[in-house]
């Protein structure tokens, strides 16, 4: 890992430039993020978010679709977006001598594109065959479930792509709307990382890109704190169930966040994790199971996502809820914890070998943090978490009654109630009533 040192540039109108040059590369990626997401949107325009990241590739003043996507292929380079809860990604990677290329497609893309009306009413059919894709997938579409289950009744907790009416509904001008209300200098944070020279990319950066006033206010969003998980079993008439049972933890800048890293990839890291030993070597209960998490401004989650034949989802969600428990009620030992750090520390190295990885981690730590923490940091802060913190991590955030259970497959609603609860909390009634 090269010591490569970050640089950041403010400018006049709030927009942010932030690059980490590597001189031992050849390409360099870019990414202009615009701190806006699914969380932001009405009821009723929910996917608008999305809907407006499609559409940007449908055209400029000065360029077709076609042209967009030529403009950088031709180059031997790749272009993509991606729309999360709270923010919107354009990205690029090219040759690094093919930076100014990169900035002016970027820039078209996110400041200029006209949105024209026949292609608003294509995309609709396009994003609404997104929609039934994920729908038609079990293994993805459980996840959107849990969202809401996790945060019922909360923004954050809808499906990031809207649903089939909201989306049928989105006309031209609410997207015209909605870039006019976010796509503002001060909610834009560009990155870059690879082939660079600070200097340059913000003279490009500089001359490209207009996005007109700062915003009026930031348009902050209540926390998703009003209402209890929810325990839910969907029916679907397919071979698996899917399961993904999680709990509410902390904002990404919680220092918490670091535990929480060991922690689930202890749990379901890999295939020497807890979980994976348990639940499918010994017992043959699954094929894919593995334990994840997030972080947002104010909240996020880790949860356990695995897939079984329905008549073993109470089996495999028993032995989850003992295998977090033990971590509750017993430290966890010298060697498993310096093997799971080694794993975590070694996969961060290694990721850091990617222009790509280096772009998105410069830019979700500007916009969660503010600033940037080094690899070289955040290696000693794993190191750092003790086995105790663990132990207090898990007391703390896997009580009974803050867990979302997602349920999808051919089971009924009293499967819940069948799950032994006490596995998880010790002292507390074995099962706890469906919510």
């Amino acid at each position: 890992m090269a010591a490569d040192k970050v640089y950041k540039t403010v400018l006049p109108n709030g927009l942010r430039v932030i690059s980490e040059p590597m001189p031992d590369r050849d390409s360099v990626t870019l990414g202009v993020w615009v701190e806006v997401g699914s969380r932001y949107e009405p009821d009723a325009v929910a996917g608008v978010s999305h809907f407006l990241e499609h559409m940007v590739f449908k055209g400029t003043p000065t360029r077709s679709a076609k042209q967009i996507a030529l403009a950088i292929e031709r180059l031997g380079g790749s272009l993509n977006a991606f729309t999360a809860r709270e923010h919107t990604c354009f990205h690029v990677r090219v040759p690094g001598h093919d930076l100014p290329m990169a900035v002016d497609i970027l820039a078209d893309l996110s400041t200029r594109a006209t949105l024209p009306g026949a292609e608003v009413v294509k995309e609709r059919k396009v994003i609404s065959e997104e929609i039934k894709d994920v729908h038609d997938t079990p293994h993805e579409h459980v996840h959107d479930l849990f969202a809401g289950q996790m945060w019922p009744g909360h923004p954050i907790g809808r499906p990031i792509a809207g649903t089939l009416a909201t989306v049928g509904a989105t006309t031209r001008a609410a997207l015209q709307s909605h870039r006019r209300a976010y796509y503002r200098p001060d909610r834009v944070v560009v990155a870059a990382s690879g082939a660079l020279q600070h200097k340059r990319l913000v003279d490009l950066v500089r001359r490209q890109f207009r996005f007109g006033a700062k915003s009026a206010s930031r348009m902050a969003q209540s926390p998703p704190n009003g209402l209890p998980p929810i325990r839910r079993v969907t029916g679907r008439d397919i071979n698996q169930t899917h399961v993904v049972i999680g709990v509410p933890t902390w904002a990404f800048a919680d220092k918490r966040r670091y535990a929480l890293l060991v922690a689930s990839s202890l749990l379901g890291g890999g295939m020497s994790s807890r979980l994976f030993q348990t639940v499918r070597e010994k017992r043959g209960l699954v094929y894919t199971i593995y334990a994840f998490h997030d972080a947002y401004q104010d909240t996020g989650f880790l949860a356990v996502y695995f897939a079984c034949d329905p008549s073993q989802v109470v089996q495999a969600t028993d032995l989850v809820l003992a295998e977090v428990g033990r971590l509750a009620r017993t430290q966890v030992g010298t060697v498993e914890m310096a093997d799971v750090k080694s794993q975590l520390t070694g996969s961060l190295l290694l990721g850091l070998e990617s222009t790509s990885s280096r772009m998105h981690r410069l830019a979700r730590h500007e916009l969660y943090l503010g600033d940037y923490i080094s690899p070289k940091e955040t290696m000693k802060s794993i190191n750092r978490v003790s086995a105790s913190d663990l132990t207090s991590l898990a007391r703390e955030a896997f009580t009974t009654d803050r867990v979302a259970l997602t349920i999808l497959g051919p089971v009924t609603d009293t499967t819940i109630g069948e799950i032994d609860w006490g596995r998880l909390s010790p002292g507390r009634a074995k099962k706890t009533p469906q919510q």
